[in-house]
C-alpha cells in the first residue's frame, strides 16, 4: 500500500514508465461466440426481471434497497431532461462530435478554463456518463483524443496532464488506484470515513433539515440552489458546480458528513462512479488528498464574474427570473418593492438563506483546523509509538507548531 501513488504527479510518473506511457488498442467486440457456453451458477439467487428497465437485484432486498432511483414514470417526466441518451451508439456519436470533429478544441482543452454557468449546453464533452457505464471505452476515447490532437493546427496550444483531456482519463484511473488501494487494506473503507487510509476523521454534524435543504435545492444561495436543480433535472453538474454545492454542504457552510454528499450523488448523477464520486467528496470537504481547508468556495461571489446576469440561476431557479442582476446572488437583500416587481416574496416564495455563511464559514474553519490537530497528534503519537518499539527508547513529546490559517475566498 505504501508504494501505491498517492498523488496525480506520482501517478503520472508511474503511467509513463509504463510501456513508455503507450495506451494500447481498445479490443474488438466480443462476439456471441467469444463468451464461454456455461451455466450461471448465481442465476438462482436473484428475483427475475419484471421490465425491460428493471436491474436484477439479490433475493432477500427490497427493490428499492437496490433499484435505481430513476425509473419508468421519472422517464415519462417531462420536467427531467438527462443530460444524455443512453447506450454506446450515442457515445460514439457524442465522442465524434465534441473531440474528433473538434481538433484545436480538443488540443487546447483545459478542464479549469470550461464554464459551469453555461445555461444551454456543456462546455465539456459531457462524456462521463458513457465512460462510468461502460458505454464508452477509456482506451476508444484516448485515441480519439490523440487523433484529433495530432488534426488541430500547428498554432494550436496543446493542453498537457492533468488538465487536459488526456488528463481527464488518467484521474479517472488514478482514482480507481486509490479506491483499489484503500478497499485493499480495509475492505469497504472506499466510500466511508471509517477506516479509510485516505481519509481523516472529522466530526460533522448530522442536521436532517440542513440535508435536505441541501438536497432539495432550497438553502437561500441561489447558486448552490440552481446546481442542485440542474442535479436533479439533468442528472448531472459541470465539476466546478460539483465542487461549489460539496464545500457548501460540508465544510464550508453546512458541516454535514460527506458520506451523505456522496450517497445523494451516487443517486442523482448519470456519471455516478463509485471511485471517483467518493475521491471528489474527501477532496473538496477536505478530508482526504487536498488539505488547504482555509479556501472556502464562496455561494454568492464564486461564479458572480462569470455569470454577472445570473442567467443560470435564472433558469435553474425560475422563482427567481425576473429579479434584477443586482440582486440574483443575493436575493434577500432585494427591498420588498424589487421583490414584488419581481413577482416574488422572499421568505415565502424563495427560502431566506438557512445559514449566514460569513459567519458559519469561519466557524467551520475552526472545526477543521482542530481536526487537523487531532489528526497530527494522533499520526505524531503513532509514530513515536512505533520508533520506541523500533529502537527501544521514548521521545519527548513536543509541542504541535501550529501556524495561523487566514480564509481565502475562491472567487
Amino acid at each position: 500500500a505504501n508504494a501505491v501513488p498517492s498523488t496525480m504527479t506520482s501517478f503520472q510518473s508511474l503511467v509513463s514508465r509504463i510501456d513508455r506511457g503507450n495506451v494500447p488498442m481498445p479490443l474488438d467486440a466480443p462476439s456471441k461466440q467469444d463468451f464461454p457456453k456455461q451455466k450461471d451458477v448465481h442465476v438462482s439467487q436473484y428475483l427475475p426481471l419484471e421490465h425491460a428497465w428493471d436491474i436484477p437485484w439479490p433475493r432477500g432486498y427490497e427493490r428499492d434497497e437496490i433499484g435505481p432511483v430513476w425509473n419508468k414514470k421519472d422517464c415519462l417526466d417531462t420536467t427531467l431532461s438527462p443530460i444524455t441518451k443512453g447506450g454506446e451508439s450515442y457515445a460514439l456519436q457524442r465522442l465524434e462530435e465534441t473531440v474528433l470533429k473538434r481538433p484545436d478544441w480538443t488540443a487546447s482543452f483545459e478542464k479549469p478554463k470550461t464554464s459551469c454557468t453555461e445555461p444551454s449546453n456543456p462546455s465539456t464533452t459531457a462524456l462521463s456518463p458513457y465512460l462510468s457505464l461502460g458505454c464508452l471505452s477509456p482506451r476508444t476515447a484516448w485515441h480519439a483524443v490523440s487523433e484529433a490532437t495530432k488534426k488541430a493546427h500547428s498554432k494550436t496550444n496543446r493542453s498537457k496532464p492533468p488538465v487536459s483531456l488526456h488528463g481527464q482519463l488518467l484521474w479517472r484511473d488514478f482514482n480507481n488506484l486509490m479506491a483499489h488501494s484503500a478497499n485493499a487494506q480495509y475492505p469497504g473503507s472506499w466510500g466511508r470515513m471509517k477506516d479509510n487510509p485516505y481519509c481523516r476523521n472529522v466530526t460533522w454534524s448530522s442536521n436532517a433539515k440542513l440535508l435536505n435543504a441541501w438536497k432539495e435545492g432550497k438553502t437561500g444561495y441561489p447558486w448552490v440552489d440552481a446546481c442542485m436543480s440542474q442535479l436533479q433535472k439533468e442528472g448531472w453538474i459541470h465539476h466546478l458546480g460539483r465542487h461549489a454545492v460539496a464545500c457548501f454542504l460540508t465544510r464550508g457552510d453546512l458541516w454535514q458528513s460527506w458520506e451523505e454528499g456522496a450517497d445523494h450523488f451516487e443517486g442523482q448523477l448519470l456519471d455516478a462512479d463509485y471511485a471517483l464520486n467518493n475521491f471528489n467528496w474527501m477532496w473538496l470537504s477536505c478530508s482526504g488528498f487536498f488539505y488547504q481547508y482555509f479556501r472556502c468556495y464562496s455561494p454568492v461571489t464564486f461564479q458572480k464574474k462569470n455569470d454577472p446576469h445570473g442567467h443560470f440561476i435564472r433558469k435553474w431557479v425560475p422563482e427567481l427570473a425576473n429579479l434584477p442582476a443586482k440582486y440574483i446572488y443575493e436575493p434577500w437583500k432585494a427591498p420588498i418593492a424589487i421583490q414584488k416587481q419581481a413577482g416574488i416574496q422572499i421568505g415565502v416564495d424563495y427560502p431566506k438563506p438557512i445559514v449566514d455563511h460569513a459567519v458559519v464559514s469561519k466557524e467551520n474553519m475552526n472545526k477543521m483546523s482542530l481536526a487537523y490537530d487531532v489528526h497530527k497528534d494522533k499520526s505524531a503519537d503513532s509514530s513515536k509509538a512505533a520508533q520506541k518499539n523500533s529502537k527501544g527508547k521514548s521521545y519527548m513529546d513536543e509541542p504541535p507548531k501550529k501556524k495561523a490559517k487566514k480564509q481565502t475566498k475562491l472567487k
